[in-house]
């Protein structure tokens, strides 16, 4: 049977990029060609199922694209196989996900080594694969980084990745990756929040790309089904950044949620510890309104719930890790957290409240009148108290519970932002509590569940915006970035000691594949620039120092600077919405320069945002900018010095543009825009 990737080769002869893909998807719908992916089906392959099934086909027009549903159905094992595959509007990309169901009477053949996606490219040359690591919490999260497949040195090569070991989907690596072979390329998005693993082998003038869920074999039982992760495919032509913005512009025009018909807004947010008693938080929101801090964002984290007699000050003191008990602890709010909401709102910010509902300890109320709808590390074994527990999303009577219970905080609390947290490892919670013969189903139902969770709660409230942490980044994947985005990017960024040369790898890394994320400098250091920008990112956290709560010296602490840094942050939002320019490597060596630029094509105008690290012995550097008109004037603004000149487009993006920074670990902001009216001399 012809293959998906053939046609896709023939597709890059073409001169127009955006039909790379509409003769593959089109012979898909058409029975002439077979899916791309594999599987074995008993002691057979999906070459031997795809000839032999009778197809029924629809199709819907969506705000995103057009949508195909195609059911395969096998007339020997009685499975039905529905392929969903969206083309996206104004992008050469394809997305698709599947799902394999067993309608019969009997079980089917076993079902193992799924791949959701086995692609074979056509790749002349050198070629490169482009991806990053996850939040593991150390100095290389998120960096950028190159892997050579073929080069004249090494003619052979493959790299094989994935989550990690404990089924969350970006601890190991992130789900995302490039392929680039010459002047184009390929950018793979996997969508699957748990256990998923990637394979990217080179062999001569073929390179092959599969990917998909983890540990899946198994029997399906009659009335039974499972799904694949969900594929993106993003072609691309041009530079190797090209190819990155064409993901960013997708995700934000048609995968990151919408609040109003607008991406949501990436905030700067006051994060306060949830055991904090309310007078505390009433004294911090009056402190925000006295002092004209620009916050649109106040944020209690944990500690708030529960029935604790002891105090709980900070992140290290106290019972808040006693999770499974939502009711709000009322030794430290008395009146529940209407008073805070209520002032929140009164003073102009959006009202965030954290929220662990998937770990619970064994004696919380829930899990004692509903023993069943949680999962143990060692099933059948006696439940001790304290014990970790994780609330089976699979079953659709404790779905129902918590969105139910989640739903209630957001509606009594009027919870602006819901952010949720998972701060354990349910790979070994899911592996235990399969059939010997039924291995992934655990996690299949599980990860089902925790989208239609989501997707239940947005349906319900769709003002509500989802904060996505799973212990700081450990969640970032296709399917989530559809329905959330993370304020809390890593938990790297829990301790005060951080190195703002790491947090700037993390966020310039992190970029390319995500586009809205937020993180925190901490405010342990006031008056220190180059640490708060070294965020890199559109979204902060400024308010919590290392224990969760918020001291400041009144004779001492600069509060012009860090209004200061407030606005510059809400100033440069705008541009993390456009592409995304490396103009240096992605590296936390502290003999570096690390440099970017934000464009917005729209607006022509942008950021430039550069830092000399403290052992660099270079006092100046050029860059050559990109996405400018070289016939256009444009004016260019030093966030610092407030300094204001003009340039021409030919000269930023050939010459370049000209920064110094004269002294050892130091920053520079710089906002461009083109001049009304205006055109360079030539």
């Amino acid at each position: 049977m012809p293959t998906f990737a053939a046609a896709v080769t023939r597709g890059r002869q073409q001169e127009d990029p955006q039909t790379v893909f509409t003769e593959a998807v089109d012979g898909l719908l058409a029975g002439v060609l077979a899916p791309p992916c594999s599987f074995r089906l008993g002691a057979e392959t999906e070459a031997d199922f795809w000839p032999r099934c009778a197809r029924q086909v629809s199709r819907t027009v969506r705000a995103a694209g057009v949508e195909h549903t195609c059911v395969f159905s096998d007339p020997v094992t009685g499975l039905q196989i529905t392929w969903q595959v969206l083309q996206h509007h104004g992008f050469a990309a394809v997305e698709w996900t599947a799902w394999v169901d067993n309608p019969g009477l009997a079980p089917a053949p076993v079902l193992a080594d799924l791949s959701a996606l086995d692609l074979a490219w056509r790749s002349v040359g050198d070629a490169f694969l482009y991806r990053s690591p996850g939040a593991a919490e150390t100095r290389e999260d998120f960096q950028f980084q190159r892997f050579p497949l073929q080069t004249i040195r090494e003619p052979r090569a493959e790299a094989r990745f994935g989550a990690g070991c404990e089924g969350r989907s970006s601890v190991d690596w992130l789900p995302f990756f490039n392929l680039q072979t010459g002047t184009d390329g390929l950018v793979v998005a996997v969508g699957w929040s748990g256990q998923w693993h990637a394979a990217v082998e080179r062999h001569g003038d073929e390179t092959r790309l599969r990917a998909g869920m983890d540990g899946l074999r198994l029997a399906l039982p009659a009335g039974t089904g499972v799904r694949t992760p969900r594929v993106l495919l993003v072609y691309w032509r041009g530079a190797l950044e090209d190819g990155q913005n064409q993901l960013r512009r997708l995700l934000l025009q048609h995968v990151v949620p919408q609040v109003g018909g607008q991406p949501v807004q990436v905030p700067s947010c006051y994060g306060a510890w949830g055991g904090a008693p309310t007078p505390v938080h009433l004294q911090q929101l009056q402190f925000i309104q006295d002092r004209a801090l620009a916050y649109d964002v106040y944020w209690i984290d944990a500690g708030w719930y529960g029935t604790s007699d002891k105090p709980c000050p900070n992140v290290f003191e106290g019972e808040w890790g006693k999770t499974g008990d939502w009711r709000v602890n009322r030794l430290y709010h008395p009146d529940g957290l209407a008073p805070v909401s209520r002032q929140a709102h009164q003073a102009g910010l959006q009202f965030l409240l954290w929220v662990e509902p998937e770990r619970a300890l064994h004696g919380a109320p829930i899990t004692l009148e509903h023993p069943e709808w949680f999962l143990q590390r060692q099933p059948g074994m006696p439940r001790e108290v304290g014990e970790n527990l994780i609330l089976n999303l699979g079953n659709p009577e404790a779905r129902q519970w918590v969105t139910e219970l989640v739903s209630g905080l957001v509606t009594e609390h009027g919870l602006d932002w819901y952010r949720q947290d998972f701060n354990i490892s349910p790979l070994e919670y899911w592996r235990a509590n399969d059939a010997a013969d039924q291995q992934g189903l655990t996690e299949n139902r599980y990860i089902e569940g925790l989208y239609a969770f989501w997707d239940g709660l947005r349906r319900r409230h769709p003002q509500l915006r989802i904060d996505n942490c799973a212990s700081g980044g450990r969640r970032l994947d296709l399917e989530l970035l559809y329905r959330s985005i993370p304020l809390w990017r890593n938990d790297y960024n829990c301790f005060s000691h951080l190195d703002p040369e790491v947090l700037q790898v993390h966020g310039y890394g992190l970029s390319h594949w995500v586009p809205l994320h937020a993180t925190s400098p901490f405010n342990s250091a006031p008056g220190d620039t180059y640490r708060f920008r070294s965020i890199v990112a559109p979204g902060v956290v400024f308010g919590m120092d290392e224990v969760g709560n918020v001291e400041y010296d009144e004779a001492s602490y600069p509060w012009d600077w860090h209004r200061r840094m407030l606005d510059e942050q809400r100033r440069a939002r705008p541009f993390w919405y456009g592409d995304l320019y490396p103009l240096t490597r992605c590296t936390a060596e502290p003999d570096a320069w690390l440099a970017l630029q934000l464009h917005r094509a729209d607006l022509d105008a942008g950021v430039i945002l550069a830092f000399r690290r403290a052992a660099s012995p270079l006092t100046q550097a050029a860059f050559r900018l990109r996405g400018v008109d070289g016939d256009a004037v444009y004016t260019l603004e030093d966030a610092d010095s407030g300094r204001r000149w003009s340039a021409g487009g030919s000269e930023l993006a050939g010459p370049g543009l000209a920064l110094a920074m004269p002294e050892p670990r130091s920053s520079c902001l710089l906002f461009y825009r083109r001049a009304p009216g205006c055109a360079s001399e030539r």
